[in-house]
């Protein structure tokens, strides 16, 4: 079990973490992180891709989740991209993976939690070709992805399709989120014709690409719960009351305290998981949902400490730390309640 970063890796969250400093959220972000070739990270080489492991996604995610990034790449590459990078055929991978891993293609993932409970439906046109129906709500990003993957029931079983997000019979409705960084829509097909890209084995191939996503979110919520930690610290050693920076009361020393100890174990959570894609599929997916819980449980908390800590300040518009209360009462339920996982836990030890 590798609980610490290597080397490599370090160097990673560095370069990352210092260019998502001096880069402006809205201007140059998505372009930036495509030149570094972040993008290409998690992808096998003959599909475009670094051949890297999910932890190096994890270290990306962690550094995106540090200040809340309104970027496509959790949708586009952890959504969308893995799912087609472990549930697709060949000739699937090789026709849309290498336009994800440039960020030339942005893309996203249709399917409900866990995936294989859709309900979208698909039926054969021939030639490989599907004709999709029904509606998913709450789809990441799915407002402005180029390229839509989507997991359908079929006539034999699950089918993996992908189609373009303007086609004919694709409807997108972009939803009110309590997020606003993270654009959810609803996606309706009517009579959508698209194209079926899934290998044979996709029953068995599903659950590691969720689990993958799974824990490449955790990974963000780490990071965002790392970021209220520290300017939780810094204002608690300028601000003053009572002549004395407030740092020194042991009630807030306490808070931070707790807000550490959540922090750490959940980043030893995620890093024990995104280890866990050399092992079997149910390994990686109990390992996927305690990181899950321990990052919802470590996020939700240093966001709600972080503003009580602020007093005043941290409930104004001006102030970030509304951004990371919103983005952790997000990220809690993207990939179904604590109970979902919970169950997934319990069922790995009875």
């Amino acid at each position: 079990m590798a609980l610490e970063l290597t080397h490599e890796q370090e160097q990673l969250r560095d370069s990352v973490r210092a260019f998502l400093t001096k880069t402006d959220a809205k201007h140059g972000l998505w372009e930036g992180l495509t030149g570094l070739g972040l993008t290409e990270i998690p992808f096998p080489e003959r599909f475009g891709g670094a051949g890297y492991t999910l932890t190096d996604t994890s270290v990306v995610m962690h550094e995106l989740g540090r200040t809340i990034s309104n970027a496509a790449y959790f949708s586009s590459v952890c959504l969308a991209g893995l799912t087609l990078s472990e549930c697709a055929s060949d000739a699937g991978r090789a026709t849309h993976l290498p336009a994800i891993a440039t960020g030339k293609c942005t893309a996203t993932l249709v399917a409900g939690y866990p995936y294989s409970d859709t309900p979208i439906t698909a039926t054969p046109s021939g030639d490989s070709r599907l004709i999709l129906r029904g509606t998913q709500e709450f789809v990441v990003n799915g407002d402005s992805a180029h390229l839509l993957v989507v997991v359908a029931r079929g006539e034999k079983g699950l089918e993996l399709a992908v189609i373009d997000g303007a086609a004919p019979g694709v409807v997108r409705t972009p939803l009110e989120s309590l997020d606003t960084t993270r654009p959810l829509t609803r996606i309706e097909f009517a009579e959508a014709h698209a194209q079926g890209v899934g290998d044979a084995n996709l029953g068995a191939t599903l659950p590691r690409a969720q689990a993958s996503a799974l824990v490449a979110l955790a990974s963000e919520q780490v990071g965002a719960a790392e970021a209220c930690l520290e300017m939780s610290v810094e204002y608690a050693k300028t601000r003053e009351q009572f002549g004395r920076p407030i740092g020194s009361f042991q009630s807030i020393k306490h808070r931070l305290t707790d807000m550490l100890v959540a922090l750490e174990l959940a980043h030893a959570a995620v890093l024990d998981a995104a280890n866990a894609d050399e092992r079997p599929t149910d390994e990686l997916a109990t390992a996927a949902s305690i990181a899950h819980v321990l990052a919802s449980e470590a996020f939700t908390y240093a966001a709600e400490e972080s503003i009580q800590i602020h007093g005043g300040i941290g409930f104004t518009w001006e102030h970030p730390l509304h951004r990371y209360f919103r983005r952790a009462k997000s990220d809690a339920l993207l990939f179904g309640s604590a109970e979902t996982h919970h169950e997934v836990i319990a069922a790995s030890v009875i």
